[in-house]
This record gives C-alpha cells, structure tokens and sequence, in this order.
C-alpha cells in the first residue's frame, strides 16, 4: 500500500505542479475550441490567464512561504543538553556531485552548512541525517569538513518527510524526555513536526533555508519576474499540498 501511495503522490503531484497545471488549462482550452465548444474553450483560456497572472505576475508564492516560515524564525535560545539531531535530506544533488566529484548544493544547503556548525558545538551527541541518496553526499560533506562520519547514521531508505520521521525514530528509538533538534527548510518545518507529533517524538525546531525575508511581503506585480515568482509559488503549493494531503491521510496531526 505504502509503494502505492508514494507513486500516486508523485503522479498527482505531476499533474498539481502549477506550470504543468497552466499548460494543461491551456491545452483544455484548445481542445474544446476544436470541437466548437467556444463558451468552454474561452472560459478555460481565461482561467489559464488569471492563473499565470495571480501566480506568475504577482508575488503569491513568497506570500504563502512568509506564512509558513513566520511561525519557524532562527533559533535563538539553544538548549544545553541536546541529546541529538536529525537533519533531513534534500539539500544535494547526487548526480552532480557523482559526476564531478564534489559536493554539489541546491538551495537547500544550509540544512548541511548549519549541521556542521551544530555537530562541532556539541559533542558526545547523537546524529541522524535521514535522506536517500542525499544521505551519499551529507557522507562525502561531513567527511571532506572533517568530521567522522563514523558518528553520524546515515538513513537511506526513506523517500518522503513521513518517512524520514518514521524510519528516523525506529533507529533511534528516543527516550520521551530526550532533546532532539530537527534541521529542515522553515517553510518545510510544520509539516515536519506534524508528523512527528503524531509519530509521538518531540523535536525543537532548528529552522534554516529562509526563502523570505522578515518584513512584509508587498504583493505587487512585476512580469520580469514570473519565473521566480513561478518557482516560489511551486514550492509554496507543493508544501500545502503535502500538509493538506497528510492530514487527510492520518500521517500528521495538524492540516495547517
């Protein structure tokens, strides 16, 4: 069942992507104006237009990541006695750095530079990264920084956020009163403790990856950049998609 799901989230996803989801009103459009049917076809192609338009021309992706990263700011007050921390997968290219051998980022790298600030601050403490094949390139970063991956467990197996709780808290098997501290995306941070509240592991947030700034986001429009504002929109959708689809699911606590 789980094989199941994860292959129709991911054709799911295909078809919600907001890009792909533009074309598709598009190509609605022209296929209903070929066989006549023009009060369809205009009221697709206007559809398509109000969508590139709310999405592409105005700022509405960085809108709902303000939202999402207002409630995660960095961590300011660090406990003493943290007993551990998990770091989640998704900072790397693994065929990049493959293929080059180096260590290739994507937009999420801090997940890896703050875990490295992290590990050499506090020793004797237990480290997960949980991640695929990402978990190939945190081994070759940690070790090329100089620390022993020998003391970091590297989890490869999980291939979604639900996963990288579930299988990071069957390794570990954490005490309820341990203090663990989880690195993931601010805007990726709710949905993450969601799953883990109702996975009954307590995690302190240690936000990083900010897409947003602290201020207000001014939503005007500005057509020069519709693909930035394309990429943030689908990073935002995606992250509602997930918590909405989690919820419903029985895989988080909480929808928003």
């Amino acid at each position: 069942m789980s094989e199941i799901m994860y292959f129709l989230s991911k054709i799911i996803w295909i078809v919600l992507s907001p890009l792909n989801l533009f074309v598709i009103l598009l190509l609605i459009s022209v296929l209903f104006s070929k066989f006549r049917k023009n009060i369809a076809s205009r009221i697709f192609y206007l559809l398509s237009i109000f969508f590139f338009i709310i999405i592409g021309v105005f700022p509405t992706g960085n809108l709902i990541l303000s939202k999402l990263e207002s409630n995660y700011p960095v961590l300011k007050d660090m406990p003493d006695d943290i007993n551990g921390i998990l770091i989640l997968g998704g900072p790397t290219s693994y065929y990049l750095t493959n293929q080059h051998n180096q260590v290739s980022f994507n937009e999420s790298g801090e997940r890896l530079t703050e875990a490295y600030k992290l590990i050499k601050k506090f020793n004797s403490i237990k480290i997960i990264f949980s991640g695929a094949q990402h978990t190939y390139v945190a081994n070759k970063f940690f070790r090329e920084m100089g620390i022993n991956e020998d003391i970091i467990i590297f989890e490869s197996k999980s291939r979604n956020t639900y996963e990288n709780i579930l299988f990071s808290k069957t390794i570990i098997n954490p005490e309820k009163d341990e203090k663990w501290l989880l690195i993931t995306s601010s805007f990726h941070m709710k949905r993450t403790l969601s799953v883990a509240e109702k996975l009954n592991w307590k995690l302190i947030p240690y936000p990083v990856d900010f897409r947003t700034g602290a201020g207000k986001i001014k939503f005007t429009p500005n057509i020069n950049k519709t693909l930035d504002h394309f990429n943030s929109f689908n990073l935002a959708f995606h992250e509602i998609v997930g918590l909405a689809s989690y919820y419903f699911l029985g895989r988080a606590n909480k929808m928003y």
